[in-house]
């Protein structure tokens, strides 16, 4: 453990679009975590991250930044193929690690790290950065308040758009497409939502450009809970959730500062009052989320409270709020969804080997 209050020394692997355009920013502004070095196969890709978030040591060789002896902890942000190579060197290098999501490209690699973490006293953490979200938190208070009642219905959609990606993410096979690259993220925020696993999921993709451009989803939970949603990186960008209970529904829109909407069933969403509470719901929020998007808005700072835990759980030993059991259980769930849009019918997702106990978070860490 960390001293209290001691400055961590962090080794960031791998300059591609995730380390540039998420993980950096909001380490930049973050007191408490350092970045002291960078590594990256691409010369190139490496000196123009390096230059642009002024850090001096750069590696090209990523065994030669672990070697660092100053360095207490590793940002994993290499594609998914060798998230286990690089998280196994890291922690037998005696480092903490947080690993960008997905865990890993198929279950035995994510067994294989989950079994040699348990032996070393590192801190490990899976980095899902949306159960950090300001507004899913919020959403997720009123759910454990019992605001909406039984819950009923779960929608989500998270879509984008790429003219040009990096070859591997073109094929399944290596990590690439929509199930290893959006769709994990919410197949874990189901999960931290509702507290409920998956049970059975049925895919449907299409492949133009690239292999799993865009899918559709149909899911049953353990608790009863039914879920469609929508995935794609060949359209415009949204993140959007809508949970619905027998007393009402929540509606959060992640790239908003005003996108969360609780209504009860004894409402209409498009009433009178209902609007005009709406209306008055943003300009209240207005001067803070104003604030809040001049500084990068809430989808950055979630990656930024992401970071705070995990610097909380090296320097005073707690939780770290999203384990590799939980990156293992999405994990499953992409392979299920992969699975079930090969065959073209609903497939059950395999049982884990790891309590739910181990994978759900406690209260006071929602």
């Amino acid at each position: 453990m960390a001293a209290k209050g001691k400055v961590i020394k962090l080794g960031l692997i791998g300059c591609g679009r995730a380390a540039e355009i998420c993980h950096l920013p909001a380490l930049q502004h973050l007191a408490g975590i350092e970045v002291v070095a960078v590594a990256d196969l691409d010369p190139e890709r490496l000196g123009q991250v390096a230059d642009r978030f002024h850090i001096k040591q750069r590696y090209t060789n990523f065994l030669d930044l672990l070697n660092h002896p100053s360095i207490e902890a590793i940002a994993v942000c290499v594609p998914v193929q060798a998230h286990v190579e690089v998280a196994l060197a890291a922690l037998e290098a005696g480092k903490h690690v947080l690993i960008e999501k997905p865990l890993a490209l198929n279950l035995e690699e994510a067994d294989r790290l989950i079994a040699r973490a348990a032996q070393l006293p590192y801190k490990v953490m899976v980095g899902f950065n949306l159960r950090w979200h300001r507004l899913l938190r919020q959403a997720q208070a009123l759910i454990q308040r019992g605001r909406l009642g039984p819950l009923v219905l779960l929608r989500t959609a998270f879509t984008s758009y790429h003219e040009h990606i990096p070859d591997w993410r073109k094929r399944r096979e290596l990590g690439g497409g929509v199930f290893f690259e959006v769709a994990v993220h919410h197949f874990d925020l189901w999960r931290f939502l509702l507290h409920s696993e998956i049970e059975e999921i049925f895919a449907v993709s299409h492949s133009q450009h690239w292999e799993d451009e865009s899918a559709t989803v149909t899911a049953r939970l353990t608790n009863g809970v039914l879920v469609t949603a929508i995935f794609s990186e060949r359209t415009n960008q949204t993140n959007e959730v809508e949970i619905y209970g027998h007393a009402g529904y929540v509606r959060v829109s992640c790239y908003r500062f005003d996108g969360l909407e609780y209504v009860s069933s004894a409402s209409r969403a498009g009433d009178v009052r209902t609007r005009l509470r709406g209306i008055v719901s943003t300009l209240t929020e207005l001067p803070r989320g104003a604030w809040r998007m001049y500084q990068g808005g809430d989808f950055r700072a979630s990656y930024q409270d992401e970071w705070r835990q995990f610097m909380h759980a090296i320097q005073y030993g707690e939780p770290v709020g999203c384990t590799l059991q939980d990156g293992r259980r999405a994990l499953e769930v992409v392979m299920a969804a992969l699975e079930s849009a090969a065959l073209g019918c609903p497939v059950k997702v395999a049982p884990s080997p790891y309590k739910s106990s181990e994978a759900f978070p406690s209260k006071h860490q929602a």
